[in-house]
């Protein structure tokens, strides 16, 4: 196993992710509604709180100008038939206002794994991400919808 970089895991992400956080970018329905749970210190679960449905998996990391390689996270969304997702962060140079003991974050750049991977990166402000995780949010939820059955009363 590879030697940590860092004493310390940067909670950068985790704290911009919170809902007090994030609800700078998001209405506060919205902000609510993103839960994530974090598997590993960088890789991410969108899920559904109600259900605990997994909707998206994201591994996250401090932007250092690396390529990430995420074979495994690939590998994971694709039999969890979820999208799977990079996301690196560049931190900003002011602290988080919620907590001021992390840096804020200034931008994403982003990569989809899963499904229809993304050849390069986007660059996307804290905003463009925010509403991101919404929509996939949205998405995923729609396709995980309780469908009638033939057998059901409604039938």
């Amino acid at each position: 196993m590879r030697t940590e970089r860092y004493d310390t895991r940067d909670r950068a992400y985790g704290v911009w992710h919170r809902a007090k956080s994030i609800g700078r970018y998001l209405n506060a329905s919205d902000a609510e509604s993103l839960t994530m749970a974090d598997l590993d210190s960088v890789l991410f679960t969108e899920y559904d709180y109600g259900r605990k449905t997994p909707l998206a998996l994201v591994e996250v990391a401090r932007d250092i100008g690396q390529e990430k390689a995420a074979g495994v996270l690939q590998q994971l969304a694709m039999l969890a038939n979820v999208p799977g997702y990079v996301a690196l962060y560049t931190p900003s140079e002011a602290a988080n206002p919620t907590a001021p003991n992390w840096d804020d974050i200034q931008s994403f750049r982003v990569k989809r794994l899963w499904p229809q991977p993304e050849p390069s990166w986007r660059i996307l402000s804290p905003s463009e991400w925010a509403r991101a995780l919404v929509q996939i949010r949205g998405w995923q939820m729609r396709r995980f919808e309780p469908r009638a059955a033939a057998n059901d009363d409604s039938f």
